[in-house]
């Protein structure tokens, strides 16, 4: 009669555990990651045929930071699943004996699940060639401005346009605000007096 067991296995024993199962003649199914609420889980099937049972091996609680051993010296058909985990699910195997490199698929985004369309690969491929010839058209009109101006042809500059009264003395405040307050008091009466003596001098005209 065929049987399912599940079996909670530490990471840290994880090798040694598949070593005695290949030792006692289980074949390898496969292996999948999967996210519950927290953390992530590694689930290794393998299959006993002499008692008909698929015995699965979950390892709790992988991070980004565990060094997952591979299993593909034992079962080198572990390859496809390992670099398919690491891909869509950002899992650290070390020790491999085929390592795509991140490149068994192309992802739309970090891991985990995301697959990208050829449409979607030729979408940003297009993207990417836009951003650059306006990256360089942008470099070569600044080469040139920087030409003119070496040579003497840029415009002159603009002159910056005079601040109004209002804009003076409000200036003049948040100066006066950052002083210490007696000497403010002393700058501020000082203003007022040269104010007073310009508005009489310009009644007396």
């Amino acid at each position: 009669m065929y049987t399912v067991e599940f079996v909670e296995c530490p990471l840290g024993d994880l090798l040694t555990r598949v070593q005695s199962l290949k030792h006692e003649g289980l074949r390898f199914v496969q292996l999948f990651a999967e996210k519950p609420e927290a953390g992530m889980d590694l689930v290794y099937t393998f299959y006993d045929v002499v008692n008909d049972n698929a015995l699965n091996l979950v390892v709790n609680g992988i991070t980004e930071e565990s060094e997952v051993p591979s299993i593909q010296g034992l079962y080198f058909a572990a390859f496809s699943y390992e670099n398919e985990a690491h891909d869509l699910y950002g899992v650290n195997f070390v020790n491999m004996k085929l390592d795509f490199g991140g490149h068994f698929f192309n992802v739309g985004i970090d891991a985990p699940m995301a697959i990208i369309s050829p449409e979607q690969k030729a979408a940003r491929e297009k993207a990417a060639k836009a951003k650059a010839a306006a990256a360089a058209k942008a470099a070569k009109a600044a080469k040139e401005a920087a030409e003119k101006a070496a040579a003497g042809d840029a415009a002159p500059a603009p002159k910056p346009a005079a601040m109004t009264e209002e804009e003076r003395a409000k200036k003049m405040e948040e100066k006066l605000a950052a002083m210490d307050p007696e000497k403010a008091a002393k700058v501020r009466a000082a203003l007022a007096a040269q104010a007073a003596k310009k508005a009489a001098k310009k009644d007396g005209e």
